[in-house]
């Protein structure tokens, strides 16, 4: 696998491309928004019922979720095609594969990577990941070359994480994230995104959390699925030539 250094100068401008593809993120958010009947549906893209009802690495960490997301996406690539793009999924490491635009737009900090990175290809327990510049979760699962996952604690109130066995704030968050590569043949695998989210069951909380939230969420994971999907079959394209 080759490997090459990653441009990480600030971006002023979009390109074309990402100009574009801002456009569709909208477009599929607003899509979800005038669907939300099909939001059960969205919950589990690229799965069956039953697929999702299995259990998955780090489903005890949120045991009773009270919203979840479970996306996949099938790549002509083997699993170790797939997992270097994985290993590196963070801000200020390889980015999530998204709409890097809209996250962008949004003061995130985020830019994605095309090439491999040696410095982050090596995870492990304990590591922080990024989701914004001033927001970093822990990495509580790594399975290497198959699995890694998230987890965190946030007081609502205080807008800030707290220690789950020091406190128990009445308005909370508790979420886990897991990023995952099965395979399915010599020549093809599955990643898996799959998110899991408790919280204190307000009416806010059930209406923000649960609902609103949904749309901007599938838009933005169902891209970070073809992101990952374009660039392991890239790569294993390239070492077939």
């Amino acid at each position: 696998m080759g490997t090459f250094p990653l441009n990480k100068q600030s971006r002023i401008h979009f390109t074309f491309l990402q100009i574009l593809e801002g456009i569709e993120g909208i477009v599929v958010i607003i899509a979800a928004y005038l669907t939300l009947i099909f939001k059960s549906f969205r919950d589990r893209w690229g799965m069956s019922y039953k697929e999702v009802s299995k259990s998955f690495p780090g489903d005890f960490l949120v045991p009773q979720p009270r919203s979840q997301f479970t996306h996949a996406i099938e790549i002509n690539a083997p699993a170790k095609f797939v997992w270097p793009w994985i290993a590196q999924i963070g801000q200020s490491r390889g980015g999530f594969y998204s709409y890097e635009a809209l996250e962008n737009l949004a003061g995130l900090g985020i830019y994605n990577a095309d090439q491999i990175l040696p410095e982050y290809q090596h995870p492990k327990v304990g590591d922080l990941i990024h989701l914004a510049p001033n927001t970093t979760y822990p990495l509580v699962i790594c399975e290497d070359g198959k699995a890694m996952a998230i987890e965190n604690w946030y007081d609502l109130n205080k807008n800030s994480e707290y220690n789950q066995a020091l406190e128990s704030p009445m308005n909370y968050l508790h979420l886990s994230w897991l990023w995952m590569v099965e395979p399915i043949d010599e020549n093809r695998s599955r990643f898996v995104s799959r998110n899991r989210v408790d919280y204190s069951p307000s009416f806010k909380n059930r209406l923000l959390l649960g609902l609103l939230a949904e749309p901007v969420v599938f838009a933005m994971d169902r891209k970070m699925c073809y992101g990952i999907k374009r660039r392991a079959e890239n790569l294993y394209r390239i070492t077939q030539e």
